[in-house]
C-alpha cells in the first residue's frame, strides 16, 4: 500500500465475535468509500477480526494492530502531510473527548462513535442522529465521513468446502435441521435441564437437533449425550480449525431452519446467513444488540434481585417461541441446493 494514500485508522476497545461481525459492515463500506486510503484496523486488546473472522476482514483492511494503544499506530503510519482520519469504534464520552484533545492540533480528522452527532458536529454538516444499533451507528460514521448513503452489508460468503462438509454432517436425514448452542464464555449459558429439554421436544416434533459443541462455559457434551441419545453434535472433535469451523457454523447455518441459542457471537454469525433464531436475552439492550436477521424471536430471561440468568428461563418460553418461528416457515434468502 502507497504510505502516501490517505490514512483512514479504525480504533476499538476488544472485539469479541459479535463485535466483530456488527463491525464489518462499516469496513466494507469504508472500502467502497475510500478505495485509495491505507486502512488500518486497531484495538486495545484482542479482535475477532484477526481470529475467526480473518478471512472476512482482510480483503477489507490493508494491516491490522490489536493490543496495541492508538497513539503508536499514530507514530507508525501516519506522517505530516498525509490526510489522516480516525475512526473510534469505542463507546464512553469521557475516553472518546480525551481522545479528541489529544487529537486537537495533529492534523487528524477524528470521528468518534458518539450517540448522537452534537458532540461531533461540524459546520454545514447535516445534524441526524445515529442510530441505535451498533451496526448500523458504525455504518454511519462511515456515510458520514463520505458525504453519502453507502450499501449496508453484514452477509458474509461461505466457501463451497465449508458447504460439502455441512452436507456430509447432514448425510441422508431429511428432516428440518435445528441448530442448538448452549456454551458461553460468560455466564450466559445454558443448563444440562434447558438443552435436553428443548431438543427432545424438537426431535419429537420431528426436527434434527444438532448441538453446537463451542468454547466456554456449559453443559458437557457427555452428559447431554446420556440424556438425550438422539442429540447430536458438532465440535472439536472434527479437528478444525477456528477459521474452518467457523466457516461450517456459517454453512449450518444456511440449511438450517433455525437457531437456538443465547444472545451473543453465535447469533450475530448466523444472522451473517440469515438464519431465523431464537435468542434468550439475559439483559442486553436489543435495540443495539439484535441479530441482523429479519426473522428473530427474543426471549428474555427472568430477573432474581438486580440480574437476569439464561439458565433461569422457562424452557416452555423458549419453546413456546421456537414453534412460533417455525411456523412461519420463513427465512430472509433460499437455503443452498443440496
Amino acid at each position: 500500500m502507497d504510505s502516501t494514500a490517505p490514512l483512514l485508522i479504525f480504533y476499538a476497545r476488544n472485539d469479541a465475535l459479535g463485535d466483530g461481525l456488527l463491525r464489518i459492515p462499516a469496513l466494507r463500506a469504508a472500502r467502497t468509500a475510500f478505495p485509495q486510503s491505507q486502512i488500518v484496523y486497531g484495538s486495545i486488546r484482542k479482535s475477532s477480526l484477526t481470529g475467526v473472522l480473518r478471512r472476512h476482514a482482510a480483503p477489507l483492511v490493508d494491516d491490522f494492530r490489536t493490543i496495541v494503544p492508538l497513539s503508536a499506530i499514530l507514530a507508525e503510519f501516519a506522517t505530516p502531510g498525509r490526510p489522516t482520519t480516525v475512526v473510534d469504534f469505542r463507546a464512553g464520552v469521557p475516553s472518546l473527548m480525551a481522545t479528541g484533545l489529544r487529537l486537537v492540533g495533529r492534523g487528524v480528522r477524528y470521528e468518534p462513535n458518539f450517540a448522537g452527532y452534537l458532540l461531533s458536529l461540524r459546520w454545514r454538516s447535516r445534524w441526524t442522529l445515529r442510530p441505535e444499533h451498533n451496526a448500523w451507528r458504525y455504518h454511519r460514521l462511515i456515510e458520514r465521513l463520505a458525504g453519502r448513503h453507502l450499501p449496508f452489508d453484514h452477509r458474509l460468503d461461505v466457501p463451497q468446502a465449508a458447504r460439502a462438509l455441512a452436507r456430509q454432517l447432514r448425510g441422508a436425514d431429511d428432516r428440518p435441521l435445528i441448530l442448538l448452542g448452549g456454551n458461553a464464555k460468560s455466564n450466559k449459558f445454558m443448563s444440562e435441564a434447558q438443552i435436553s429439554a428443548i431438543s427432545g421436544n424438537l426431535i419429537d416434533a420431528g426436527y434434527r437437533v444438532l448441538y453446537l459443541v463451542t468454547p466456554g462455559n456449559g453443559p458437557a457434551w457427555q452428559a447431554l449425550a446420556a440424556k438425550e441419545p438422539r442429540l447430536s453434535a458438532v465440535g472439536p472433535d472434527l479437528g478444525l480449525d477456528v477459521e474452518a469451523f467457523g466457516d461450517l457454523l456459517l454453512a449450518l447455518g444456511e440449511m438450517a431452519a433455525a437457531y437456538v441459542g443465547m444472545e451473543g457471537g453465535l447469533g450475530h454469525l448466523f444472522a451473517a446467513v440469515m438464519t431465523p433464531a431464537v435468542i434468550v436475552n439475559n439483559g442486553a439492550n436489543m435495540e443495539r444488540w439484535r441479530p441482523l436477521s429479519n426473522m428473530v424471536e427474543v426471549v428474555t430471561a427472568p430477573r432474581r434481585g438486580g440480574s437476569a440468568d439464561i439458565a433461569d428461563t422457562p424452557v416452555e418460553a423458549i419453546l413456546e417461541a421456537t414453534h412460533r418461528l417455525l411456523a412461519t416457515s420463513r427465512r430472509d434468502h433460499p437455503a443452498p441446493a443440496r
